[in-house]
């Protein structure tokens, strides 16, 4: 029988803990707002729409992919985060913050996903561990695929909501909520090293 809580649960907690979605999401929240964030989100559905479909189909073939991937991934994944840190990092507040631009906004959301690792690795776990051993068809690995992504795009909601809201808070805090999100956007990239 397929372990339907297990697999929400999974699936719930690597979505609304701290990854570069999430804080990217927040930081945008601080900056422009909730409403100005969801083409950014809306970037993201697509990119990771596009990301588990990926390893939902070729999961077979990733597994034994993954030692010659993972290396440059990580690489990749971690240069990216710092770059993303240094980046909210070297950020300031202002009220009157320019907006990106839509389809700037959307364009970045999307492109993260590719060098996201947290998706994919979420993403291959997923569809290896809760749905494969249960479900091979084309029509149900896409429904999970897209489940899972709708899922996490939702907790990215939350986040930019988070954000939204702090920003009224800590708005005289900018140095500090930058380093905490810079700092945490490090550890996710530390985290996959150690």
């Amino acid at each position: 029988m397929f372990p339907l809580t297990s697999f929400l649960l999974y699936t719930f907690v690597t979505s609304i803990t701290p990854g570069p979605n999430n804080i990217m999401s927040m930081s945008l929240g601080l900056k422009v707002g909730f409403k100005k964030t969801l083409y950014f989100n809306a970037g993201v559905l697509t990119g990771f729409c596009i990301i588990t479909l990926l390893c939902a189909f070729f999961c077979a073939k990733l597994n034994e992919w993954i030692p010659e991937i993972r290396l440059p991934m990580l690489v990749l994944g971690t240069l990216y985060l710092i770059w993303l840190a240094v980046k909210i990092l070297r950020s300031t507040y202002d009220t009157k913050a320019v907006e990106p631009k839509k389809g700037q906004a959307y364009l970045s959301g999307l492109f993260l996903q590719f060098v996201n690792v947290k998706v994919m690795v979420s993403a291959i776990v997923s569809i290896q561990m809760f749905v494969l051993p249960y479900y091979q068809s084309t029509e149900a690995l896409a429904a999970f695929a897209i489940f899972i992504a709708i899922a996490g795009t939702s907790c990215n909601l939350i986040w930019s909501g988070f954000g939204s809201v702090a920003s009224r808070l800590f708005a005289n805090h900018t140095k500090l909520i930058n380093t905490i999100l810079a700092i945490s956007l490090a550890f996710c990239g530390a985290g996959f090293w150690f």
